[in-house]
């Protein structure tokens, strides 16, 4: 990937990611923590990102860089912004970037928020051999849980 894509953030942009440094919902903790170290390692959170063709800054909730993917975590006040997000998943998408949305009440069991990034990751990203290692890892993951779930039923 090339940096070629990104513009410099402007004044405003810096003072908006300072306040949005460190700012997470609780189930964007949640979701960071539920994914293993592995992929864990290449994530960021929070970012600012502004692409040179576009005038606003974003952050997004989870942001694999490298990868291309980017995860929100969307809570209720995401049914009060639908074109907002609409607009952010188009910009991204134009870009080359994958847009998983997972709901906030997901975050609740760790085998179903596994299973959303897995259906969001697969649907989309299955010709991307950077992820493939993170396919493998989180598929082991939810049939480790699901066997566990079984030999205690």
């Amino acid at each position: 990937m090339t940096d070629d894509m990104y513009r410099e953030l402007t004044t405003e942009e810096m003072e908006q990611a300072l306040g949005q440094k460190d700012k997470h919902t609780k189930s964007e903790q949640i979701a960071y923590r539920l994914l293993p170290w592995s992929i864990r390692q290449h994530v960021e959170r929070n970012p600012a990102i502004v692409f040179k063709d576009c005038n606003v800054a974003f952050f997004p909730d989870l942001l694999f860089r490298n990868e291309r993917i980017c995860i929100e975590i969307d809570g209720g006040y995401h049914f009060k912004r639908l074109r907002q997000d609409d607009y952010r998943d188009t910009v991204f998408k134009s870009h080359g970037f994958i847009v998983i949305r997972i709901k906030n009440f997901d975050m609740r069991v760790d085998v179903v928020f596994w299973q959303r990034l897995l259906e969001g990751l697969e649907k989309d990203c299955c010709d991307r051999t950077a992820i493939r290692p993170f396919l493998s890892e989180l598929h082991q993951m939810v049939d480790d849980k699901i066997r566990s779930w079984t030999m205690i039923g």
